[in-house]
């Protein structure tokens, strides 16, 4: 299969992918389902000359993004709830200090991300831009874009792994 009719799938079904995802589970936010897709496509782009062995690659993603789905609420499962905090009360001084030093670091983070990787990154997750808009813009195969944000989250994880509870 070739790049262009990988990534003209990848498009005409992205929206159709989402849907999927967000109304088979409702605790999922469009934000969470784009990257459980965009998760999936690497995945998937990794496989390399296997993705030929795939019969129905339609089936396959849906089948997929299911497993990915999963995954996220195995994940997810990590994070403390806070069920007794008041949302009126103010942050201490130390609270303060962290927040603002955690702030300080995620943007060092960012701005130490290889160029193209960090503006993928912040145009998908900060600007909320699709990918369709930024395929549109760069004149990028849409896996490319997909493996810079891939490979900017990985790195953010590495720069953030102090500050992250598992």
């Amino acid at each position: 299969m070739s790049d262009h009719i990988l990534s003209d799938f990848f498009e005409e079904n992205y929206q159709q992918f989402k849907y999927f995802l967000r109304s088979g589970f409702t605790e999922i936010n469009e934000y969470d389902a784009e990257d459980i897709i965009q998760h999936t496509i690497i995945k998937l782009l990794y496989k390399g000359d296997d993705i030929l062995s795939i019969n129905n690659l339609s089936s396959y993603m849906y089948t997929s993004l299911q497993n990915g789905a999963k995954d996220y609420f195995k994940k997810n499962s990590r994070l403390i709830l806070y069920e007794n905090f008041d949302e009126e009360q103010s942050p201490s001084i130390e609270e303060e200090i962290l927040l603002k030093e955690l702030k300080m670091v995620i943007r060092n983070a960012i701005y130490n991300l290889e160029a193209k990787s960090r503006y993928v990154f912040v145009e998908t997750e900060i600007k909320g831009r699709s990918y369709s808009e930024l395929v549109k813009e760069t004149g990028e195969k849409l896996g490319t874009l997909l493996s810079r944000k891939s490979r900017a989250k990985i790195k953010l994880q590495e720069a953030l792994k102090a500050y992250i509870r598992r």
